[in-house]
């Protein structure tokens, strides 16, 4: 992460030690990551063995201590970026002492040309008592002639240089803005998983056997919502197709304003149940209660309460297009309803497999879950 800048013979002292501790704190953050490269390797190996309550627990365990490695690593980077920022600032000093000293020098060079170049011609003119002094006069307006060209190049090259540190230090800060986001995510993962493996001891009672028949129960809950939006979604297809306020389905509203944004995404790799399932649809977080509006026009499939989703609804639009609304404090919608788009169908909840408040949403085509983010607006 960032570079050791090459410093001037001479360099501060506190630029010399701003070196040392980014070099020391480079080390420390390649040795988190052998030691988060460690932990994925052992989540690699426990996501190989046969499905177990004890597997899971295991696995959750290295994900959590990797997770909490991997929010050491970024507070290090961050502290590592702003080392970085305290060197530029510093060499930035410098070369901006160094070039007003420069800009001092050729303001005495070009003095003393204007005066060589005032005197010579009179002297040649009218004579010289001496034709050495005269050389020695000559050669003397070469040398500052040479001196002015000398620093000329290096003003221009100092200032070539600030310009540079100057785009780099706006880099760094765009770049520990970027880290800081990604500490809260890192954060909220953590939190997700370790509230996890909680959800799952205490809903299995921490026994394999209560484990198997919870997979079972999940297994079977899938199965249905796949048969039952086959059998109606030509059904209730036909009835949209005859109704007035049918609409357009292929692009939808968000069920509401993401102020908090996406917590898991569709398939998300960061998914703590994963190793169980694939993640079907996105998470949207919000305060318990806040209103969950239809996605797109069309009929209620069914409202139902499930081991996995809670309170749920699913809604067939047109299109071959159906979505779920799972993990509701309430429902607000009957099977068989006919709901336009933006109304309201329930609450946001934490019911069933769930974490916390949060809308979990899924969209279906010809019953299969797919990725919600390109149809809605």
């Amino acid at each position: 992460m960032g570079i050791v800048f090459a410093q001037t013979s001479g360099a501060s002292s506190e630029i010399n030690a701003l070196n040392d501790q980014i070099s020391q704190k480079k080390k420390n953050i390649d040795n988190l990551n052998d030691r988060i490269d460690e932990y994925k390797k052992k989540i690699e190996k426990k996501q190989a063995e046969k499905t177990s309550l004890t597997v899971e627990v295991n696995l959750l365990d290295n994900r959590i201590a990797k997770t909490k490695l991997e929010i050491e690593e970024t507070e290090q980077t961050i502290d590592l970026v702003n080392t970085e920022i305290a060197l530029l600032n510093n060499q930035l000093t410098d070369l901006e002492k160094t070039l007003q000293k420069d800009r001092q020098l050729l303001a005495s060079v070009l003095q003393k040309i204007q005066v060589k170049d005032q005197d010579l011609p009179l002297r040649v003119f009218f004579g010289s008592d001496s034709l050495s002094q005269l050389f020695d006069e000559v050669q003397s307006l070469e040398t500052i002639n040479k001196d002015l060209k000398q620093t000329l190049e290096r003003t221009k090259q100092s200032k070539i240089a600030i310009e540079s540190k100057r785009e780099t230090e706006q880099t760094k800060r765009d770049q520990m803005q970027e880290m800081q986001l990604a500490l809260e995510r890192e954060k909220d993962q953590l939190e997700e998983e370790v509230d996890s493996q909680k959800i799952l001891i205490s809903e299995t009672q921490n026994s394999e056997n209560q484990f198997r028949l919870l997979l079972q129960q999940l297994k079977e809950e899938e199965q249905f919502i796949t048969q039952q939006i086959s059998v109606l979604q030509k059904e209730i297809e036909g009835k949209l197709s005859a109704s007035e306020n049918s609409g357009d389905s292929s692009l939808m509203s968000w069920p509401f304003n993401p102020l908090k944004g996406i917590s898991v995404y569709f398939n998300d790799p960061t998914y703590p149940y994963r190793n169980l399932f694939e993640h079907s649809g996105i998470d949207l977080p919000a305060p318990k209660g806040t209103p969950i509006g239809s996605a797109a026009p069309g009929y209620v499939a069914w409202a139902k309460k499930g081991r996995l989703y809670g309170n749920y609804v699913m809604i067939i639009h047109s299109n071959g297009l159906s979505t779920l609304y799972a993990h509701l404090s309430r429902i607000d919608v009957k099977p068989d309803e006919f709901v336009a788009r933006g109304q309201v169908i329930g609450a946001v909840g934490s019911t069933g497999l769930s974490t916390g408040p949060h809308l979990h949403f899924e969209v279906r085509k010809d019953g299969i879950p797919t990725d919600p983010i390109p149809y809605l607006k």
